[in-house]
């Protein structure tokens, strides 16, 4: 090899070698991240939250997310929630199709126990075919309702000073 050469692969050496350590130092370094780093609040707790969720159930993984979400907001002292199911997942809660679902609805029926108040959307429970006999009650203490209406329902929660949250399962 001449020496021009060995000097050009030299120099190539060295410049890649200073390239590849850019991104650990542009990790470390706010100057890459607008308003620097994010502050660390994720096991945060707040209180007496009261909320009204619209949750669009389409799916049965739809509803399984609901509930999941359910669930967190319930590990905040003094929580109160109402869960509206709206949507074609409501099928998942007809009696006929417990075995098939079982598990969401054992997770939907353990909420119920802790004392979240679940409401199905009236109107997608007859667009499934079904009526309100059809639906499981969840809980003997705390059942759920067949409601009027998924908006009427929640502009009634809301009046009473709940706040709303709509939940919908982001699918690929």
């Amino acid at each position: 090899m001449n020496f021009a050469f060995k000097k050009l692969i030299l120099t190539l050496t060295l410049a890649c070698t200073s390239l590849a350590a850019l991104p650990a130092l542009a990790g470390d370094d706010d100057s890459f991240a607008p308003g620097g780093t994010a502050i660390d609040r994720h096991t945060e707790q707040f209180s007496n939250l009261k909320i009204v969720m619209d949750l669009k159930a389409e799916s049965a993984a739809s509803a399984g997310f609901g509930a999941t979400v359910a669930s967190r907001i319930m590990e905040h002292p003094g929580a109160q929630l109402v869960v509206i199911i709206e949507g074609p997942g409501i099928a998942i809660f007809a009696k006929k199709n417990y075995l098939d679902h079982q598990g969401i609805v054992d997770n939907w029926a353990d909420l119920a126990q802790k004392g979240v108040r679940v409401e199905y959307c009236g109107n997608s429970v007859r667009g499934a075919g079904l009526k309100p006999s059809d639906m499981t009650g969840l809980s003997e203490k705390n059942p759920a309702v067949v409601n009027a209406g998924a908006y009427p329902t929640l502009a009634h929660y809301e009046s009473l000073g709940f706040n709303p949250v709509v939940t919908t399962l982001l699918e690929k």
